[in-house]
């Protein structure tokens, strides 16, 4: 992936595990989500996870759209907990790769090529593992989309984020 350092993926992909077990185990507690939602923001330097619960959904329907994301009560879930900690040194290497384009369109690919690494760490067993320990509503869906255009790369592959 060129810009993304080698073992960029697998390192967030145990810090998002460690992050889902660990706030599933003490703040859902059994309750069903119906979204996993993965912010990746190069230009910040930072790594987002948030959860919207099926009774949120249920309560406010408008909470499905993109935009109202920050809305979720378990927006950002991620910030503050210790299994979150390596985040800052993979934010830090994002941040620097993005800075280091020395153009808006290398520093867009950047992006790009970013929001497919947090996919491919999303798709790796010991996030697969964490997910299946939530429990899971049948419209349960992850997002791994571009925070400025709504692109998806969820699921990875050869076709994301086209449009």
């Amino acid at each position: 992936m060129g810009v993304v350092p080698e073992d960029w993926i697998p390192r967030l992909a145990v810090a998002v595990a460690a992050a889902l077990r660990e706030y599933s185990a003490w703040r859902l507690r059994g309750k069903p989500v119906v979204a996993f939602d993965v912010g990746c923001f190069p230009w910040h330097g930072s790594v987002e996870l948030s959860l919207l619960t099926a009774d949120e959904l249920d309560t406010d329907p408008a909470l499905q759209e993109p935009g109202e994301l920050a809305a979720w009560h378990h927006y950002n879930f991620s910030a503050g907990l210790s299994s979150w900690d390596p985040e800052s040194e993979l934010g830090r290497q994002m941040a620097e790769a993005y800075q280091a384009a020395d153009n808006e369109g290398s520093r867009l690919a950047t992006v790009d090529t970013f929001l497919r690494a947090c996919a491919e760490a999303i798709a790796r067993p010991e996030v697969t593992e964490a997910l299946g320990s939530l429990v899971r509503d049948a419209r349960f869906q992850i997002r791994v989309a571009h925070p400025d255009n709504g692109r998806q790369f969820w699921p990875p592959g050869p076709a994301d984020g086209a449009a």
